[in-house]
């Protein structure tokens, strides 16, 4: 076994050596339409080690069987690394978040009322849930037969029993601009933060604002395990030893159902009580101010009176602003989502760093879409499937999603004034819209409630082989 004691941190000049280690869906997302997560029960830990090493050929290698391409990948869970056989002093050095689960901190994130872990899909969050292995394919019958591929490689080692499947498909967004959408109508992804030494694209707006007005790339150690971070060498020290967290990070798996027949409603219930019309214009205005993004992804801060799709059609253009001179929200209201989620140089009333506490995120919709104009719901389950990346899940996924989602106090907002999206709706909850004929939203509906999450350890692939092997 090697040596539990800590080792420098790499650089970003090292990165690039490394990317062959790192699983795929990490540094850049899989660019393949239809996915499908499975989550795993380990009943033997010998059995599940040997169809670990089957299968590891497979990981990041795009297979090419039966015709067919597809990716897999896989993240194990705090009681799946336990009954692969993980040492105890390995296992005592990962963080406490990710030892206790994400039911064991639930209360921490604001996943309470509905969505709170008893309403939670498939035993997701619970101890019977081992690892998550992701497929990703260019097709639904590839999707099929990835998986059943998989479902061989089970019954030839035994001891892998699976427990829940979620499969996924990209919508396309009608803006035509080249974008993926989402079931509320917004064009997503649009920003992810770049990270430094890796080969992705950087444009303005998405990485860290320096104080002379340029914006640079995130030091890799705020997504990667093994990597010097925003404070500087050392990063994130856990778990031991140094080979077991190299190139590995923390993935947060959230699936949220989305209410699309409720938003569609609220947005012209809304649209009458803040403007006094509800006609096509003045919903996705409000569908903007809650969001902080006209549909297209063009940000408010650039074009707060209408949508400017040629914006949101420009990589160079559609993230390269601040908020600077809207410390009351006249433009992009504080508690808008997209503020939430990245308050870039918006004077924050608690000090904290904003580079801290970024995010990568692979979001891919489940479920179709529900019929153009219908504002009734049809009964059919859809929404997102989020994939969170980060090196710390305390300091990143958590810290978001109790101090910035789950409150207003840290903008200077009510302290009840919660995240439109993310928080808990119903009776008594409000956000404020500067500027608007009645400047309040009162009793916003619960246009996502949460279905289900996982804290994942996703390894690289020589610590994989390390934990197939036993040597940690």
């Amino acid at each position: 076994m090697p040596d539990l004691g800590s080792r420098p941190s790499l650089t970003s000049a090292d990165l690039k050596a490394q990317l062959h280690d790192i699983q795929d869906n990490v540094v850049a997302p899989i660019l393949m339409r239809y996915g499908r997560h499975i989550f795993l029960k380990f009943n033997d830990g010998a059995k599940s080690r040997a169809w670990l090493s089957n299968m590891f050929d497979r990981v990041n290698a795009r297979s090419q069987e039966h015709g067919m391409r597809f990716t897999i990948n896989v993240g194990f869970t705090y009681e799946g690394l336990k009954t692969l056989g993980l040492s105890q002093r390995s296992l005592d050095s990962f963080p406490e978040a990710f030892r206790v689960g994400m039911r064991g901190r639930a209360c921490i994130v604001g996943d309470i009322g509905p969505h709170a872990p008893e309403h939670w899909d498939g035993g997701l969050g619970g101890a019977d849930i081992h690892a998550m292995a992701w497929l990703r394919t260019d097709s639904g019958q590839g999707r099929e037969e990835a998986t059943d591929i998989l479902r061989e490689e089970f019954e030839a080692t035994g001891g892998v029993e699976i427990r829940f499947v979620q499969d996924t498909m990209a919508l396309a967004h009608e803006s035509g601009i080249g974008s993926e959408g989402e079931h509320f109508g917004f064009a997503d992804p649009i920003s992810q933060p770049p990270i430094e030494g890796a080969d992705t694209p950087s444009y303005p707006g998405d990485g860290v604002l320096e104080n002379d007005g340029t914006w640079r790339p995130l030091k890799p150690g705020e997504f990667l395990l093994g990597y010097e971070d925003e404070v500087g060498p050392g990063g994130t020290m856990t778990p031991e030893p140094f080979e077991l967290r190299l190139n590995g990070t923390y993935m947060v798996f959230r699936k949220l159902y989305q209410d699309v027949a409720a938003f569609r409603r609220y947005l012209a219930t809304a649209a009458r009580s803040l403007f006094g019309s509800d006609d096509q214009e003045h919903r996705d205005l409000v569908a903007a101010k809650l969001m902080g993004r006209w549909p297209s992804g063009c940000p408010l801060d650039l074009s707060p009176e209408k949508d400017d799709p040629a914006i949101a059609a420009d990589p160079e253009r559609r993230n390269d602003f601040t908020y600077a001179g809207d410390d009351q929200g006249l433009r992009c209201p504080l508690g808008s989502h997209l503020r939430r989620s990245n308050p870039r140089a918006t004077p924050l009333k608690r000090a904290t760093a904003v580079r801290r506490h970024r995010l990568l995120r692979r979001g891919v919709e489940y479920g179709p879409p529900l019929k153009n104009g219908a504002l009734e719901d049809d009964g059919v389950d859809r929404g997102l499937i989020n994939l969170f990346i980060q090196a710390d899940i305390e300091r990143q996924f958590e810290f978001v999603q109790a101090e910035w989602m789950s409150g207003g106090e840290f903008l200077g907002l009510d302290p009840a004034e919660q995240d439109p999206f993310n928080g808990v709706g119903g009776q008594g909850s409000q956000m404020s819209v500067p500027g608007a004929k009645r400047p309040f939203l009162f009793d916003l509906p619960n246009f996502v409630t949460v279905k289900g999450d996982e804290y994942l350890f996703v390894p690289g692939l020589k610590a994989l082989t390390g934990i197939i092997d036993q040597k940690f």
